[in-house]
């Protein structure tokens, strides 16, 4: 794969359709040449972002879909996941989650198996922005 080069894929804001985003990220890191337990890494983080779209999202007009871009760079495989979100319902993200609550776990995750990872909130707009990098170990 090409240095630079973009993949794009929307998926309709259903559960079913996490698994495709996944094998389309999947097959892209096999492309790239990650390590078996980096792939799986990004599988997960990937895995666990679409589903918190797909669950706290809000399809609007606007968004009616669950957004992924992948962009090959010569340190490793970016991805970013957009979706909307309803005004005023920016989730609290907690450094550790609390093991007595029921979920809350998946962004604390995500951050354990990518190497970089970065939220942000654009008008009704949530990104997720993570980079795993190739031959690098998640924690």
């Amino acid at each position: 794969m090409r240095q630079g080069e973009i993949m794009q894929l929307e998926i309709p804001r259903s559960p079913e359709y996490v698994a495709i985003a996944r094998h389309a990220v999947e097959g892209i890191a096999r492309r790239m040449r990650f390590a078996p337990n980096q792939i799986e890494d990004l599988k997960l983080a990937v895995g666990e972002a679409c589903t918190n779209a797909v669950k706290h999202g809000c399809a609007t007009e606007d968004s009616p879909t669950v957004e992924i871009k992948c962009v090959v760079l010569p340190e490793g495989l970016s991805v970013e996941i957009r979706n909307g979100i309803e005004a005023g319902e920016l989730p609290c993200i907690p450094v550790k989650p609390d093991p007595t609550k029921e979920g809350g776990f998946g962004l604390y995750m995500i951050r354990q198996l990518m190497d970089e990872v970065i939220l942000n909130w654009d008008a009704n707009t949530a990104i997720i922005k993570m980079l795993k990098k190739i031959g690098a170990s998640a924690v």
